[in-house]
């Protein structure tokens, strides 16, 4: 399916209010553990191999199975085609955790928390890595699901308009983050994350896009 368009300027000027409003980023520290939560984006793993060399932590957790679109992109599980872009790297393997079955963040929470009980790996912090735009989702669920210990979220640096790669197009990652915005919105009543304002013209940006046909990644109806 050939689903790259030429984006109008007033498509673009509402996506990059949500892209903004939906990406955090927090002051780093140094912390137990690099928790990244897994996608079609080789960034976001180049990154968290960054953060090791720099020694921001001694382990990385990579958590992330297949989903819709990764299963047509990534021969193995994210997280373990993540694993392989951070030991090209120079992450060792000994330093390395997979979580190769999680599908969606509610199991990138509660697969992860339970591999790091089984082994015995404590942990007083955290440092999350993600998408810049799954960033604000990252931080509520969090917050709800795993509250102990403490996490910095953190993710790479680039813009709405530098984060269609070979795998995506930017009429893709539109729908993506209309996607994102309809989650943070609808999750708090289920239960899967803590709830947070949205300011009025975010909810105007959200609705216009949607008007435009970027419905491709809304919440499915419960």
């Amino acid at each position: 399916m050939k689903l790259d368009k030429n984006i109008p300027d007033e498509h673009l000027h509402f996506a990059k209010q949500i892209w903004d409003f939906l990406s955090v980023k927090d002051k780093l520290e140094k912390a137990d553990l690099i928790f990244v939560l897994c996608s079609h984006d080789f960034r976001v793993a180049e990154y968290a191999a960054s953060l090791y060399q720099k020694n921001f932590a001694s382990h990385i957790l990579f958590s992330g199975g297949l989903n819709f679109f990764t299963k047509h992109v990534f021969p193995n599980s994210e997280a373990e085609s993540f694993a392989d872009c951070a030991m090209e790297r120079g992450v060792p393997k000994e330093s390395i955790f997979l979580e190769p079955q999680s599908t969606n963040t509610g199991e990138n929470i509660q697969f992860s928390q339970k591999l790091l009980f089984d082994l015995g790996f404590q942990c007083d912090s955290i440092i999350a890595v993600q998408k810049p735009s799954m960033t604000l989702r990252i931080q509520l669920a969090l917050q709800k699901q795993w509250p102990r210990p403490n996490f910095l979220i953190t993710s790479p640096n680039y813009s709405l308009l530098e984060s269609p790669h070979s795998k995506i197009n930017l009429f893709m990652i539109i729908n993506e983050i209309v996607g994102d915005l309809g989650r943070v919105i609808a999750y708090p009543k289920l239960g899967f994350q803590e709830e947070t304002f949205i300011p009025e013209e975010i909810s105007a940006a959200y609705q216009f896009l949607i008007s435009k046909g970027y419905n491709l990644h809304l919440v499915p109806n419960r």
